[in-house]
């Protein structure tokens, strides 16, 4: 997988763009940069539509009108103009002097089949569920409860059980998040430590293959339901490591196997209220002898840090997710002391880190 740019040009970029944004606003009337925020359902929903259709891949082989891109779709002319009209004033493709429509730097992010997933990404924040729980931010700021369970009666991964597409959508836009930050963890941790890796809820295994391709002394073990285990087997294949990987089926709320140096838990803890991720700590922590490893992959939101795009999605797992949330190191550490580790080094990145812990008697 392609490298990530370097940690000090992903901070300058990201750091100039919150500058540039904030001075905008500074020169523009207060009420047309509030109206700009109040409009992010407008902008979600529109993006969501244009992935979800593929308008973006019919636009790639040449520039096209709404009435061609209609008669491909099947889709209201009309409406196709207005929502691409809409988007080409956000600097989301372009508009040609004849009226055609044409792809542009930022609308390229939502081809089908990148790496990155984007396109699944935004299709699974603008999908109806999502919204719905959303539009019910109001009870959860006055109760704390969420807000995905109050709207449908079950868990978002219930959900999933019952709605096969959305789930695939989410899976598709985790494992494009995993794609960025797979290079960054195996280049990041110190793996020629280690021998043996669990990753433990690795879905498809697309961390791990990552680790063995860049480190060709590990072996791996992958832990994950059965299902997506099955759907793992491609994808080790393909990048030639299935022979130094063990799948076994298991839960993390349940018991994972013995044996490796180390553990890996990435962007799990995130999903869960402070009890569940302590059951979930204390399950891999049974399968760990005194002195083993465990490597949390986390981005971190620290209390008073106002410039964290983590707060952001923050409250999405507050709101979607069960409870959980984006946590600081110490409440990290907190919890790991709990369950029966030393937290110990910390390695640090603009868009994950790892964080290690050493499990004690």
């Amino acid at each position: 997988m392609p490298n990530a740019p370097p940690a000090f040009l992903l901070r300058f970029g990201m750091g100039l763009r919150r500058t540039l944004l904030r001075l905008a606003d500074l020169v523009t009337p207060a009420h047309i940069a509030m109206m700009d925020r109040s409009l992010g359902l407008v902008y979600t929903s529109m993006l969501s539509v244009v992935a979800r259709l593929g308008i973006v891949d019919l636009l790639e082989s040449s520039p096209q009108s709404a009435e061609q891109l209609a008669q491909q779709t099947g889709l209201h002319v009309d409406s196709v103009l207005r929502v691409l009209r809409a988007l080409v004033s956000v600097g989301i493709f372009r508009r040609l002097p004849d009226g055609r429509f044409a792809n542009n730097r930022l609308s390229r992010a939502l081809k089908g089949g990148r790496l990155d997933r984007m396109r699944e990404w935004v299709t699974y924040f603008g999908s109806q569920s999502n919204i719905a729980a959303w539009n019910d931010l109001e009870r959860t700021v006055r109760t704390g409860h969420n807000a995905f369970e109050r709207v449908f009666g079950m868990d978002v991964w219930q959900w999933f059980d019952g709605h096969p597409d959305e789930r695939e959508m989410f899976a598709q836009a985790m494992m494009g998040i995993t794609v960025a930050d797979a290079p960054v963890v195996a280049t990041l941790y110190p793996f020629h430590e280690i021998r043996t890796v669990c990753d433990v809820g690795g879905g498809r295994g697309t961390l791990m293959s990552e680790l063995l391709v860049r480190h060709p002394h590990l072996r791996g073990v992958l832990v994950d339901g059965k299902g997506v285990l099955e759907s793992a087997r491609e994808l080790l294949a393909q990048r030639g490591v299935s022979d130094r990987v063990e799948l076994c089926p298991g839960s993390f709320f349940e018991s994972v196997p013995e044996g490796a140096d180390a553990y890996v838990l990435k962007n799990v803890l995130h999903d869960w209220d402070d009890a569940r991720c302590k059951a979930i700590l204390t399950t891999v922590r049974r399968a760990m002898k005194p002195g083993q490893r465990l490597l949390l992959v986390e981005i971190l939101a620290p209390r008073h840090d106002n410039d964290n795009v983590a707060a952001f999605i923050d409250v999405h797992m507050m709101m979607v997710c069960s409870n959980g949330r984006e946590r600081s190191v110490e409440e990290l550490h907190a919890l790991l002391r709990a369950t029966g580790f030393a937290p110990a080094r910390l390695f640090p990145h603009p868009t994950t880190n790892v964080i290690e812990a050493v499990a004690v008697k």
